[in-house]
């Protein structure tokens, strides 16, 4: 499901991409019912949503999901993940001066919050 977006950023739109691709990429991994909505929360920034019903991240998993090489129980168990995909998710956006953010509930779904502030890109 996705609701469209009217909202620009100043960032580079390949490297931004790929976070999406890679975000939603797990999200059609690990959701086997209900779905994958995308659409634009106001928060104190505007942040882009990437919400699914998958089977979640187990509580004690979330403070390592953008560490180098960390699966997790459920990538693990899965046989799915390599532990790369978040950590160059998180350094991309880092790079790009802009945040990310994961919010889960095993069983029940995980939220990736994409931070699109226009005031935040850096140039070096």
């Amino acid at each position: 499901n996705y609701e469209p977006i009217i909202r620009s950023s100043v960032t580079e739109e390949k490297w931004l991409g790929c976070v999406v691709e890679q975000i939603l990429s797990n999200s059609v991994k690990y959701t086997r019912q209900g779905g994958i909505t995308v659409f634009r929360e106001e928060t104190p920034e505007p942040t882009l949503v990437i919400r699914d019903t998958g089977i979640g991240i187990a509580p004690e998993d979330l403070p390592r999901i953008f560490e180098k090489g960390f699966t997790g129980y459920n990538g693990r168990s899965h046989k799915r993940s390599t532990g790369i995909g978040l950590f160059l998710c998180r350094r991309t956006m880092d790079m790009l001066g802009q945040t990310i953010a994961i919010e889960s509930e095993e069983g029940k779904g995980t939220r990736v919050l994409l931070g699109i502030s226009r005031n935040r890109f850096d140039i070096e």
